[in-house]
């Protein structure tokens, strides 16, 4: 026999008292951990891979040989590095402005956000037996039927709760499934969209302007060219750009990402920490296997290190993304050619090789890159 249902009614959201969120540091607010502690990560990570570089650990993971750094970069370590503070003098100064009177985020305890989204999600499930009757179905026919296969079915297709159990409702008249997918909804879902969010608006943003500064001349030349100075990347170089480029391509996409996706102080922290991570980690120079990069798509040191290369420079021009290869296999920019690459890496690792760094400091850009592609005799 199917259980008698009746409408559920719409709970009133419950209203939340806020109040100020306790600092994760006493001594430092949320708001300026935020900016500084990306900066902090950055400098842990790459003074960790400059020790690898200086005492030649894990050489078997490099992808230049490291004497190819002397031979073939046209800046210094310490013009990098001088560069390297102005970005990060720069990434503070700005965060801070931007965040000039902002105090403490106001928050609710999390059982009011918990009521909070148990109604919204009750709302929602008011609409489904609308929706069902506009496609020409009958919800409370559907769900009797169904009803003795699943009570909670039944109670999604018809909006309804069972009157005989309401011992299943909480004070506020929320059933067990709904504050479990409130609870869900608050803890995993919201914030993982949010931060899924701001990656596809720091991916795309740096994708566009990133190409954008190779198409047009007059960009790369007066700015971009800056940071591909280095042929040989490493790590503590990873954000050794222009000034211009530091503010409108970096910077911009991180503050935009925030507004746009809503992110907390505390989300922000995360955010910007992992992006600094992966910006290192593409510059380091080193593959490691297990690097967690390379398991989640194929965006990782040796994908940056070919748009570093003179054969990822010249004509059609590739991998221009920093974070996934969305954009780069949409647009047709992804490097595909894995065994051309090697073969290019391995002619030019040959010719650096009979090249003397006090003798010829800088690496002719024409000519390692006829030989990369083996064409030697074109250049003139």
């Amino acid at each position: 026999m199917a259980a008698n249902f009746t409408t559920s009614p719409t709970s009133p959201s419950p209203a939340c008292a806020l109040h100020p969120q306790e600092p994760l540091l006493p001594w430092v607010s949320d708001n300026v951990l935020a900016i500084v502690l990306p900066t902090v990560v950055y400098a842990i990570s790459g003074a960790f891979f400059h020790l690898l570089d200086t005492y030649e650990l894990f050489g078997g993971y490099r992808i230049h040989p490291s004497e190819d750094e002397l031979k073939r970069n046209h800046v210094t370590r310490w013009e990098c590095f001088k560069a390297v503070v102005r970005y990060h003098v720069m990434q503070i100064s700005i965060g801070l402005l931007l965040n000039y009177g902002n105090g403490p985020m106001m928050v609710g305890d999390e059982h009011c956000k918990i009521q909070e989204a148990a109604s919204t999600i009750r709302s929602l499930r008011n609409l489904i037996p609308m929706a069902l009757a506009t496609l020409g179905i009958n919800p409370k026919q559907l769900s009797i039927a169904t009803a003795g296969t699943s009570t909670t079915l039944a109670q999604v297709i018809g909006g309804t709760y069972p009157p005989g159990n309401k011992d299943q409702l909480d004070s506020n008249g929320f059933t067990n499934v709904e504050l479990s997918l409130a609870k869900l909804a608050v803890n995993v879902a919201i914030p993982a969209l949010q931060y899924l969010l701001a990656l596809v608006v720091v991916d795309t943003w740096i994708y566009f302007t990133h190409r954008l500064c190779h198409v047009n001349r007059t960009l790369y030349r007066i700015v971009h060219a800056q940071h591909h100075r280095l042929y040989v990347s490493y790590a503590y170089g990873a954000v050794y750009a222009h000034w211009l480029e530091t503010l409108f391509l970096d910077i911009l996409s991180f503050v935009l990402a925030g507004e746009i996706a809503k992110l907390s102080p505390r989300q922000s922290m995360l955010f910007g920490s992992f992006a600094t991570i992966k910006t290192i980690s593409d510059h380091c120079g080193y593959v490691f296997p297990w690097d967690p990069f390379r398991l989640i798509n194929n965006n990782g040191a040796v994908f940056h290190d070919l748009h570093h290369q003179s054969w990822g420079l010249k004509g059609t021009q590739y991998n221009f993304s920093t974070y996934t290869v969305f954009w780069d296999n949409l647009l047709g920019t992804a490097w595909a050619d894995t065994a051309g690459a090697e073969a290019r890496y391995q002619r030019v690792r040959d010719m650096t090789a009979k090249r003397q760094p006090k003798e010829e400091p800088v690496t002719d850009r024409k000519l390692e890159r006829a030989i990369a592609e083996g064409t030697p005799a074109k250049v003139e």
